[in-house]
Order: C-alpha cells, then sequence, then structure tokens
C-alpha cells in the first residue's frame, strides 16, 4: 500500500498510462465506417420530381443499418431543406425513416422502403456502396404524400 503522496502521485499516473493504452488500442481497433455520398431524385404524385444531394455511414457495429443526411435543392441548387436519415434491414427489405428542417415552419418527417430482394444485397453497407455504379430505388411516404425515389452514389471516403 503507496502511504506517501509522491508514492500516490506514481501509481496515479501508471494507472492513467494503462487507461490510455487500452482506450488507445480500443479506438486503433475500430474499423472506419466509409462515408458514402451522392445525390437523389425523387417523385411526390404523378407531376412533382424533387432532387438533391444525400450521404451516409453504415453502423460499425451493424453492416445493416446505417444514417446519414439529406439536402433538398432548387434549380439554382440552393439548399431549400436539411434533414437525417436512419435505416436498417428488415427480412428482404430495407426500411427507415427521415426527417426534414425547414427553413421556416413545422419540421416533416416520414418513412421509406427499399426492396432488397431485387438488390442482391447482403448487407445494408453493400447496398449503399452499389449506388457507385448502379441506382438504387425505393419508396417514401409521409402524411398523405407518397412517391418513389432512386439513390445513385459517388465513390466513398473514408471518415474516422
Amino acid at each position: 500500500m503507496l502511504t506517501s503522496a509522491s508514492g500516490l502521485g506514481i501509481g496515479m499516473k501508471a494507472w492513467s498510462l494503462i487507461f490510455g493504452v487500452i482506450l488507445c488500442s480500443c479506438t486503433l481497433a475500430q474499423e472506419a465506417s466509409p462515408v458514402l455520398a451522392g445525390s437523389w431524385t425523387a417523385t411526390a404524385g404523378l407531376h412533382q420530381i424533387f432532387r438533391g444531394t444525400w450521404s451516409g455511414q453504415p453502423s460499425s457495429q451493424n453492416p445493416n443499418a446505417a444514417r446519414g443526411s439529406w439536402t433538398l435543392l432548387n434549380e439554382a441548387d440552393e439548399v431549400l431543406l436539411e434533414g437525417s436519415w436512419s435505416a436498417q434491414k428488415t427480412g428482404q427489405s430495407w426500411q427507415g425513416t427521415w426527417t426534414a428542417r425547414p427553413m421556416k415552419g413545422q419540421s416533416l418527417s416520414g418513412t421509406w422502403t427499399a426492396d432488397g430482394a431485387n438488390l442482391n444485397s447482403k448487407s445494408f453497407a453493400e447496398m449503399l456502396k452499389s449506388t457507385a455504379t448502379k441506382e438504387v430505388a425505393g419508396s417514401w411516404r409521409s402524411g398523405r404524400y407518397q412517391g418513389n425515389w432512386w439513390l445513385k452514389g459517388s465513390s466513398p471516403q473514408t471518415r474516422k
């Protein structure tokens, strides 16, 4: 047992060093999930077409889950809405939720789905990665509004 103040200081320094090494090892052991990004197009009814950008990162703990953000752009490529989305694989399909924060007014939210049987992807991460070479499609709903969407991706970037 350490009784002197200087002895206690050395013990605390040693424990701090050990804790720091363990923490760094755990951090380095985690793989960084790629950040995927691209553009999207969606319809609402027969005559409305929307477009914007999206980005997402698969969960490092669950390859069938992801979170991300999206924007709605106008014809001048100015951001009209910003939002977030989340997703999880359920059975043969992918389902998720989305929210939007308009500059004025109340938030919007809804759900979306994509048919996994037509995508031939083993995980949600694989589905997002496939958008770099092909479009991925699905449907969305918010209250009485509904439509279809298409994602087109670009090359992944790694973010830690």
